[in-house]
Parts: structure tokens; C-alpha cells; sequence
């Protein structure tokens, strides 16, 4: 599958952001913002249908005009794309209706809203922010890391505006909810999820892990099952690996909630290499194929710590029927020492990927798989999906 292919890209998107501000009429004074960074305020204020930029594309001609007034939202596997509803708008609190809440963390609450004036639905997080000036530089790093972002593996950001003293983060509405929904849900019905299946999340969060790394210089730092979401169409995605995961965890230094997946030499406090992911994707692919978390849940958050470096690694089962190369995939992707592990682009040649990879979707058919764990029919009626963040 090319990388390239899905992911080339005509221009850099423009992002549909604005600061909250008082109205022009408005006796009182606003008051202070919090965001203290002028960088970053110029970035959310940058209004992306200013009247530079209506000449800019006024004097472009044909092919060249549609090329930069198009911007790539979810792009399918194929590497097509189509027009973003949200072109013409800048996003503000006040044209968003709160459809349900999806979730709540540590690092915000996740809610499904539809856009008033377009009747466009997506999924918008609400971050705490710090006046601390390091996370607002971290913050205006992370919001450009994910404007730039464009793949079909990959959650579509749509924009981000302060409401009140939280950044809201809209980005794409992914109805299948995440992977830990899924699997529980799979465990419910008392049914199981296919190796076949398996090889087909694997390959996607591989191709997702290579993208950010390759095009955009950016470990995920925060893979696992509630990271990996799917659409209704069997497609899926990475998220959080921006704003919610790698800056409040770079601030904030907590294991909680995280430690499950942390890979040995992160929690020696050695330096976050690319090849810590794939631990993270090696674990959470043995907690979605026995659909409970892979470690003994009766442990102190430090003694798992000890635990995660000192003890075997997870694995699964002798007496599963599982194929000899999904054992050896997992195996690779938890080798300890990181320096012998691979990398996301290395493991992407293993058997068990190179395998998954040539299989059509009519051998696995990801869109029937995902509507059948949620009873979903193709009506206009959407099942009752809880996510997690």
C-alpha cells in the first residue's frame, strides 16, 4: 500500500479558528484572555477567509484556484478526497449544538456537535488550558501539527476556538467509537474478534505511526485501545496523539490512566523513541484480541511499573488458535530492549502485516464487521456507542 500516493497534498489547509472576543457594540471591556502567548492568539484569531486570501484565490486561475481552496478532509484509502463543508467558516461556540457527550479524561471531555449553519456533524474536545507559557507554545505546536495532518489513518482536525477558558478541538466524528468500545462490546456478545480483523487494525495503526513519523516528525506517545477509533465504514484511525496526549503528558509528567502502555525505556526514563509505539501497538493488539487488558489488574500504579520492566511480557494463550505469525508479530513488537525492537516502518514487513496487506476488502469486509458488532442497519437511526478518551 503507498504511502505516498494517499497522502500528497496540494497546500497547506486553512484552519477555521477564532478567539472568543467581545461584540462591537459591548459597553464592558473583554476580559483578559486566557492565552498570554501573542504567537499563539495570532494563530487561533488567523481568520481563514480574510480578504488577502479571497484575492489570493480570486487571481488564481482554473485547476490552480480549486487545488488551494480545496483542503484534504478525510481522504479515503485510495487517496481521493472532497470538499470541505467547513470551507467558508469560522468556527465559533455559538453555531455548535451538543448532540451527546462521547467520553471525559484527564485531559478533557469529547462531545458529538453539529455546525448550525452546515448541519455538519463532528467530535469536539475540550482542553484545559494553562497560562503557563510552555504549554501554550507546546499548544500552538500541536494545533499546526494536527492542521497539517491529512491521511486516511489518521483523525481529520476541523479547527479550534477558545470557549471560555477552554480550547474546544473539533475534529472528525468517527461513529464506531474506539477500539476498547469495540472489543467490550465483541465481549458482550460473547463472540470474538477474527485474526483476520486484527491484521487489519494492525496495519492501519502501522500506516498511521509511519505517516506522522515520516511526513510530520511526530510520535504518537499515547497509543492504545481508546486512541484507535473506527468509522461506520470499517476505516480506521489514529487519535490523540496531539494536544490531549503528548503535551498534557510532557507538562504534566503523570503515568496515570497511560502506564499500561508505556513502553520499558519510558518509564526508566530513558528518551521516547519511535520504536516505543510499536510496544504500545504490541500490547494494545493483545488487549483487543482477549478483550481485557493484558496485565494483573490488582496492582499499584508503581508496582506495574516494576512489573511492565521486570516481568515477562504479555502474551497470549498456547491453547488460542492463534496463527504462529500474529504470535511472532507480537512478540517483535514487545522486544524490551528498544534498540532491538523495530521500527513502525520495519514491522510494517513482517508476515503478519505483509499478509493483512494484500487482502481485499472483499476478504475482509471492515464496513460489514463493524455494523455487525453494533447491530447497526443502514437506516438513519445511529446505534448507542459509548467512547472513551
Amino acid at each position: 500500500m503507498s504511502l505516498a500516493r494517499s497522502h500528497a497534498r496540494k497546500m497547506k489547509p486553512a484552519l477555521h479558528v477564532q478567539l472568543n472576543s467581545a461584540p462591537a457594540n459591548s459597553a464592558s471591556p473583554s476580559p483578559a484572555p486566557l492565552l498570554n502567548s501573542r504567537p499563539l492568539m495570532d494563530y487561533l484569531e488567523r481568520n481563514p477567509r480574510d480578504p488577502a486570501r479571497e484575492n489570493q484565490f480570486s487571481a488564481a486561475s482554473g485547476a490552480d484556484r480549486n487545488a488551494r481552496s480545496m483542503r484534504g478532509i478525510p481522504e479515503t484509502p485510495n487517496g481521493s478526497r472532497g470538499p470541505d463543508p467547513l470551507m467558508n467558516y469560522t468556527l465559533r461556540p455559538e453555531d455548535m449544538i451538543t448532540v451527546k457527550k462521547l467520553g471525559e479524561g484527564s485531559a478533557g471531555t469529547v462531545s458529538k456537535v453539529k455546525h448550525v449553519p452546515t448541519g455538519f456533524v463532528m467530535a469536539r474536545k475540550h482542553v484545559r488550558c494553562d497560562p503557563n507559557p510552555d504549554f501554550q507554545r507546546l499548544l500552538e505546536r500541536e494545533l499546526k501539527t494536527l492542521d497539517r495532518c491529512h491521511s486516511p489513518w489518521i483523525v481529520t482536525f476541523y479547527g479550534a476556538y477558545m470557549d471560555g477558558d477552554e480550547l474546544a478541538i473539533c475534529m472528525e466524528y468517527c461513529e464506531g467509537g474506539s477500539m476498547e468500545s469495540v472489543y467490550k462490546r465483541v465481549a458482550e456478545k460473547g463472540s470474538s474478534i477474527s485474526e483476520n480483523v486484527l491484521g487489519k487494525i494492525s496495519e492501519a495503526v502501522l500506516n498511521g505511526l509511519v505517516y506522522l513519523h515520516k511526513m510530520h516528525h511526530v510520535i504518537h506517545r499515547d497509543l492504545k485501545p481508546s486512541n484507535i477509533v473506527v468509522t461506520m465504514e470499517g476505516n480506521i484511525k489514529l487519535c490523540d496523539f496531539g494536544v490531549s496526549g503528548d503535551l498534557v503528558n510532557s507538562l504534566a509528567e503523570t503515568f496515570v490512566g497511560t502506564s499500561y502502555y508505556m513502553a520499558p525505556e519510558r518509564i526508566q526514563g530513558g528518551k521516547y523513541p519511535v520504536q516505543s509505539d510499536v510496544w504500545s501497538l504490541g500490547l494494545t493488539m493483545v488487549e483487543i484480541a482477549q478483550m481485557k487488558n493484558p496485565f494483573p489488574s490488582n496492582l499499584a500504579p508503581f508496582e506495574l511499573l516494576h512489573y511492565i520492566v521486570n516481568q515477562p511480557v504479555p502474551s497470549l494463550p498456547e491453547d488460542e488458535p492463534w496463527s504462529a505469525a500474529f504470535r511472532d508479530f507480537l512478540s517483535q513488537c514487545m522486544i524490551k530492549d528498544f534498540m532491538k525492537r523495530p521500527t513502525p516502518e520495519q514491522i510494517m514487513e513482517h508476515r503478519f502485516i505483509v499478509e493483512s496487506s494484500i487482502r481485499t476488502p472483499e476478504d475482509v469486509n471492515m464496513r460489514a464487521w463493524i455494523r455487525e458488532v453494533w447491530d447497526y442497519a443502514d437506516s438513519a437511526t445511529e446505534p448507542s456507542i459509548p467512547q472513551a478518551i
